[in-house]
């Protein structure tokens, strides 16, 4: 039982993503930076990936499925897709000139 509890107490802070709408999808981008920066992963762009893929369901997970390897193991190109895919609607971030 102690070891059941202990599971359900870790998994339940993860964030899952299921591509219901534009601010899931934004949460969860930044819900998978903040996991990459507490594990000291946050230039690890293949961590990144894998642990995104680990917290998708439903549509989310069907759609990650279909995605090219190369896609679905980068950080940098699965983040970018996913918001083209889930929050296409929404204005890129300003670029700063400083």
């Amino acid at each position: 039982m102690r070891d059941r509890d202990s599971f359900l107490t870790a998994h339940a802070a993860r964030p899952t993503f299921r591509g219901s709408s534009a601010a899931e999808a934004e949460y969860f981008v930044q819900a998978v930076r903040r996991k990459a920066w507490a594990e000291q992963k946050d230039f690890d762009y293949r961590w990144m990936a894998a642990y995104a893929a680990t917290q998708m369901s439903g549509q989310a997970l069907r759609w990650h499925m279909g995605l090219p390897r190369d896609v679905q193991s980068d950080w940098s190109k699965l983040e970018v897709a996913l918001l083209d895919r889930f929050a296409p609607n929404e204005p890129p971030a300003a670029q700063s000139n400083k």
